[in-house]
């Protein structure tokens, strides 16, 4: 959604707001020669009562709804403009007001609603406020409406919106925790995760406790979802460190850096911590052993493992160690089912402390080191082709001197043969 400079219409406020009244009045059903409605509209006017004019206006926005579908659109641009001719103490709170009014009602014109708003997000500017709740009334109707896959594309450009808006950290919470639970609402769990992240990144101090609800359910979605294999960042989060106190913290650190027998020791001193968070304990180990696996792997990059060290870190039979390791999505290794062993290529570590830093400047320096060979060797090797091609030109040009030579030589006998035949005649 982008910012579009639209003019709705250039007519005075007067015959706007006539034009509307005039219509409004017709969904009202009233008789058209003697509309309460526009007749207190006109009455107003004349006494330079707009602002009541605004206000009676704002208040009839779901009407517009009874509109056909060709004349609904047209309608609601009208309604903006002329609101946005109030004053600039009240014009944000009657366009705030108008778009919760569309929030609010029940009507099932979704579609209608939607792209009413649409219009006026692209018609506000970049950096206004109010394009904050322009785009919350977008998410709760599409969400009420089974309508989120409207707005799935959008929410990739959503900090960059926040920025531009400058809305307060509150709003920017506010939001975020919105997003995360519509989101939620709608099936799509790993995205309504990413947003509580983000919700949970605003705080930055680790004694605020309004975040410890909302830390806690991050948590518990990080452990529950398949697809989450890292923890080291959730871990750091300021918000995070207001559950150190809590078991689920606990658990939290065991998927960090433990292993399926340190998860097994917990849940079995702790066991009430699956039915308090809803959680699965199939569903843990499945994870757990993964990232045992993952461990053991990291380990032993570039060597070899026996498929017996796995079975039994990950307390399974070898004979699905290979099933395990192709499944594994966080190494990758070549099997030789001959050996029993697994050869380690890649491995993703579960966190990156000052060991793994310097394993990878050790990594680093090697493959300098192996550079610097390589280039050395291509250098010796230009310079041997160098010498070979100066020895070549070399004998090249000996070998035609020396025929020259003995093409003069023979020249010259051949003078002195023909000068002795002239001389015996």
């Amino acid at each position: 959604m982008t910012y579009v400079n639209t003019v709705f219409t250039e007519d005075s406020l007067e015959v706007q707001a006539s034009e509307f009244a005039t219509y409004v009045s017709k969904l009202k059903g009233e008789p058209e020669e003697t509309s309460p409605f526009l007749t207190e509209t006109t009455n107003l006017l004349k006494e330079n009562k707009n602002e009541q004019v605004f206000k009676k206006f704002a208040d009839e926005t779901i009407i517009l709804l009874d509109a056909p579908e060709k004349d609904f659109e047209p309608l609601f641009n009208l309604l903006i403009a002329i609101l946005k001719s109030a004053s600039p103490e009240t014009h944000h709170d009657l366009i705030r007001k108008t778009i919760q009014k569309f929030v609010d009602d029940k009507n099932e014109k979704a579609i209608l609603k939607l792209k009413a708003l649409q219009n006026l997000y692209n018609t506000l500017e970049n950096t206004s406020p109010l394009r904050y709740y322009t785009f919350l009334a977008i998410l709760e109707i599409a969400a009420k409406n089974d309508e989120i896959d409207a707005v799935l594309p959008q929410l990739s450009h959503l900090d960059n919106w926040v920025r531009e808006w400058a809305i307060s950290t509150e709003l920017v919470r506010e939001l975020y925790l919105i997003v995360s639970e519509r989101l939620k609402e709608a099936g799509e769990i790993v995205k309504s995760y990413e947003f509580l992240l983000k919700y949970l990144k605003t705080f930055k101090d680790s004694t605020d406790l309004s975040s410890k609800e909302a830390a806690t359910r991050a948590v518990v979605q990080a452990i529950k979802l398949p697809e989450i294999l890292r923890f080291e960042d959730l871990l750091e989060l300021k918000a995070i460190q207001t559950l150190t106190e809590e078991k689920i913290f606990e658990l939290l650190r065991v998927f960090l850096n433990g292993t399926l027998k340190e998860y097994r020791e917990f849940i079995g001193k702790n066991p009430e911590i699956i039915e308090k968070y809803e959680l699965s304990d199939e569903g843990n180990i499945q994870k757990i052993r993964l990232l045992t696996l993952a461990s053991l792997a990291s380990e032993h990059v570039s060597r070899q493992v026996s498929y017996s060290t796995i079975a039994n870190s990950l307390e399974i039979n070898e004979d699905d160690v290979e099933m395990w390791t192709i499944d594994a999505n966080l190494i990758e290794a070549k099997i030789n089912q001959v050996t029993k062993t697994i050869l380690v290529n890649r491995s993703t570590y579960r966190t990156f402390t000052t060991v793994q830093w310097q394993q990878l400047s050790e990594k680093l320096v090697g493959w300098r080191q192996s550079l610097d060979d390589i280039l050395q060797v291509i250098a010796n090797a230009k310079l041997m082709a160098q010498h070979a091609n100066v020895n070549t030109n070399v004998a090249a040009a000996a070998a035609v001197a020396n025929d020259g030579a003995t093409a003069l030589n023979d020249e010259g006998r051949n003078e002195q043969e023909e000068e002795g035949n002239e001389n015996n005649r």
